[in-house]
C-alpha cells in the first residue's frame, strides 16, 4: 500500500520552491504563493487518490499512477478560476514541480506527474505483515512457563515491594513454603488477614501466580483431555492473553498512526508559524486519537480523509482573512464539546460536498449540451436524434428537473449555455 504523508511532502515543496525562486533571476518565473497553494492543493487531492487506488490496484513507489483531473475541478478547490489554474500548471511545469502533462480529451481533463523528489511516497505495511511482525512481538515478550518454587526469571516483575511489614497473606504468595494453614503464627503483629489463602485467592480471582512478583497467574488444565501422552497430573498450559489483547494493541496501533498523519497536518496548515510546547503536542495528538476512537477499522481510511479535507477547509477559511480569522489552540481546537472548534467544520464539509455535486452536474450538462451542438457543426454528422437521445438520457441520469430544463433550452437556443452559472 503506498501512501502519502502530507507534512513529509509539503516541507519537502516548500524548499524545493525556495531553492528554484534563489536561482531565478527575473520576478515572472519564480513562484508565488497563489501557484504554491495550487500544488499543494494538487498534492492533497492526489493523496485521497492514492488511498482509494489501493483498494483496486497493486500500486508499489516504482508504478505510481498518474493524477486525472481538470481545470474546472482544480477552480473549485483552490477558489479560482480555471484561466488561472492553466497559467499555474504551466508555472509549475517550469518549475519542475509538476514533470508531465498529457491531454485526454477535450471533455475528459488531463493528467499530471508529480515530481517523485517532491512527493516523497512511502510503503505502508499491508495489515497481514503488521499483524505478523505483531505475533512475532507478542511471542518474543511472552512470559516464560511457572518454575519450581511458584516464581519466574522474567527480567520485567515487579519487585517494588521490600517492606517487612506484610500482612500474613502476602508472606503465603512470596514464600509457597508457608502453608495457609500456618497463617495467625508467624508473629507478624501488623496482621491484617485470619482467612486461609486458597480463600482469598478464591475471592480475589487468582488461581495461581505470585502477585508481587508478577507471576504470570496461568491456569493448569488438567485429565485425558490435554495432548497425547499426558496423564492426570500433566496439563497443557493456557494463557489468560487471547486475541482480544493482540486485537487491543493493533487497533491502538492504527489509531495512533492516523492521529499523528493529521495533526502534522494541521500542525503545517493550521499552526505553521505558532510557537507550541511539546505538551500542547502530546495533548493535541491524544485529542485527536479521540475523534478516530468510535470509528471501526474498516472506515479509519475514508474518515481520516474526511478529517483530512476539513482541516483544508478551516486552513481556507483563516487565508481569505488572516488578519482577523485565526484557529484556537490545539486544546481547543479539537475538543469535541467546543462547537466554534473542529466540530463545527462537519457543517463546512457537508456544503463542500454538495457544492462539489452541483459543479459535477453542471459539468456534465455543459458537456452534453456541447455534443449535441458540435454534432450539428460536424459535415458527417451522426442522426441528430440519436444524439439528442444519448444527451438527454446521461442528463436524465442526474435526476435533476432544473438542469434537464437547462438542456431542453439550450438545444432551442444555444446561447442558453453561456448561462450556466459554475460559481
Amino acid at each position: 500500500m503506498v501512501v502519502i504523508n502530507y507534512s513529509i511532502t509539503y516541507k519537502a515543496l516548500d524548499g524545493f520552491v525556495d531553492d528554484h525562486n534563489e536561482r531565478s533571476q527575473e520576478v515572472k518565473d519564480k513562484v508565488k504563493a497563489s501557484v504554491l497553494l495550487t500544488a499543494k492543493e494538487i498534492i492533497r487531492i492526489y493523496g485521497a487518490f492514492l488511498i482509494k487506488a489501493n483498494g483496486i490496484m497493486n500500486i508499489t513507489e516504482e508504478s505510481v499512477p498518474a493524477l486525472k483531473t481538470n481545470n474546472s475541478q482544480l477552480a473549485s478547490l483552490v477558489k479560482v478560476s480555471p484561466r488561472t489554474i492553466q497559467r499555474h500548471i504551466i508555472k509549475l511545469q517550469k518549475a519542475g514541480i509538476i514533470t508531465g502533462k498529457k491531454f485526454c480529451g477535450s471533455n475528459s481533463g488531463y493528467e499530471l506527474w508529480i515530481n517523485p523528489e517532491i512527493l516523497l511516497v512511502r510503503s505502508k505495511k499491508t495489515k497481514d505483515e503488521a499483524a505478523k511482525e505483531l505475533n512475532e512481538k507478542l511471542q518474543k515478550t511472552e512470559n516464560r512457563p511457572i518454575v519450581k518454587g511458584g516464581t519466574t526469571k522474567c527480567p520485567d516483575t515487579y519487585t517494588g515491594n521490600n517492606s517487612y511489614n506484610k500482612n500474613n497473606l502476602l508472606i503465603a504468595v512470596d514464600n509457597p513454603k508457608v502453608r495457609p494453614s500456618d497463617q495467625g503464627k508467624t508473629g507478624n503483629k501488623r496482621n491484617r488477614c485470619s482467612l486461609p489463602l486458597t480463600a482469598v485467592l478464591k475471592q480475589t480471582g487468582y488461581n495461581t501466580g505470585n502477585i508481587l512478583t508478577g507471576n504470570t497467574g496461568e491456569k493448569v488444565i488438567k485429565g485425558p483431555s490435554c495432548h497425547s501422552g499426558s496423564n492426570e497430573e500433566t496439563g497443557e498450559k493456557v494463557h489468560l492473553r487471547d486475541e482480544n489483547w493482540k486485537q487491543q494493541s493493533a487497533r491502538s496501533t492504527s489509531l495512533s498512526f492516523y492521529a499523528e498523519s493529521l495533526w502534522n497536518l494541521a500542525r503545517n496548515l493550521l499552526y505553521k508559524n505558532v510557537f507550541l510546547t511539546e505538551f500542547q503536542q502530546k495533548q493535541a495528538k491524544q485529542m485527536l486519537e479521540g475523534w478516530y476512537q468510535p470509528v471501526s477499522e474498516k472506515h479509519l481510511a475514508s474518515v481520516h480523509q474526511n478529517y483530512c479535507e476539513r482541516i483544508h477547509l478551516a486552513r481556507d477559511f483563516v487565508a481569505k482573512d488572516p488578519e482577523r480569522r485565526f484557529v484556537q489552540l490545539p486544546y481547543r481546537y479539537f475538543d469535541t464539546s467546543n462547537p466554534s472548534g473542529f466540530t463545527g467544520t462537519k457543517k463546512w464539509y457537508q456544503k463542500h460536498l454538495a457544492r462539489k455535486e452541483e459543479v459535477r452536474k453542471k459539468l456534465i450538462l455543459h458537456a452534453q449540451i456541447k455534443k449535441y451542438l458540435n454534432n450539428e457543426k460536424k459535415d458527417k454528422r451522426r442522426p441528430p436524434l440519436e444524439v439528442y437521445r444519448e444527451c438527454e438520457t446521461r442528463v436524465g441520469k442526474l435526476k435533476d428537473s432544473a438542469l434537464m430544463e437547462l438542456f431542453y433550452a439550450a438545444i432551442l437556443k444555444p446561447e442558453v449555455i453561456n448561462q450556466i452559472n459554475y460559481v
